[in-house]
C-alpha cells in the first residue's frame, strides 16, 4: 500500500457547473471584430450559472440567457474550482446583470487592428476603463473568488475570449 502522498483525483465534469466559464465563436459585427483582432477562433464568452442558464455581457446590458443559445460553446471545465468560489462567481454575475456594455472596448480593438494604436498604448485607457464586455465581466467574476484570469497577460486590461480559449486549451492540456 502506497503512501497518501498525492491528492485525491478530481474527475472533470462532462457538462459545465455554476461557475465555468465558457466561450463561443460569437456572432455579427462584434464577434467578428473580436476573432479578427485576436486571431482566435473564441469571439464572446459567459458564465455558466445552473438550470442551463448563463450570464453574458451583450448590447444593450450583461443579461441572463439559456446555456443553449450558445451550442458551440467550449467550458473551462478543468478550472479546479471550490464550491464557495463557484458561489462567489455566480452571485457575483448576477450583481452584474443589467450593467451597460462597453462598446468603447471595440473601438480600442478596431485601432489596434488598423494599426493605429497597439495594445501597449491602450492599456493605460483601458487600466482605467470601469466599463463592461463579455472578458471583463468574466475577469471581474472570477476576481471575485479570488482567482485572477488577467495573470500573466501581455495587456491585462484588455482581457478577451482568445485569452480565456487559450486558458482553457492550457487546462485541458491542449486538447480541444
Amino acid at each position: 500500500m502506497s503512501g497518501m502522498t498525492e491528492p485525491p483525483l478530481i474527475p472533470v465534469p462532462t457538462v459545465p457547473q455554476p461557475g465555468n466559464y465558457g466561450v463561443s465563436h460569437g456572432s455579427g459585427m462584434v464577434g467578428e471584430l473580436i476573432r479578427h483582432a485576436t486571431e482566435s477562433w473564441a469571439g464572446h464568452a459567459f458564465v455558466y450559472v445552473g438550470n442551463g442558464m448563463i450570464i453574458e455581457a451583450a448590447p444593450p446590458a450583461t443579461r441572463l440567457a439559456p446555456a443553449a443559445s450558445h451550442p458551440d460553446a467550449v467550458w473551462n471545465l478543468h478550472e479546479p474550482l471550490t464550491q464557495a468560489q463557484r458561489t462567489a462567481i455566480v452571485a457575483r454575475a448576477h450583481a452584474l446583470l443589467g450593467t451597460t456594455y462597453d462598446y468603447g472596448a471595440y473601438i480600442g480593438l478596431a485601432l489596434e487592428i488598423l494599426g493605429i494604436k497597439s495594445g501597449k498604448q491602450l492599456d493605460p485607457v483601458f487600466r482605467r476603463d470601469t466599463w463592461r464586455d463579455c472578458s471583463a465581466d468574466i475577469a471581474d467574476e472570477y476576481g471575485f473568488a479570488g482567482i485572477d484570469l488577467r495573470a500573466g497577460l501581455q495587456y491585462p486590461n484588455l482581457i478577451t475570449p482568445a485569452n480565456l480559449y487559450d486558458r482553457i486549451a492550457q487546462q485541458a492540456g491542449g486538447k480541444l
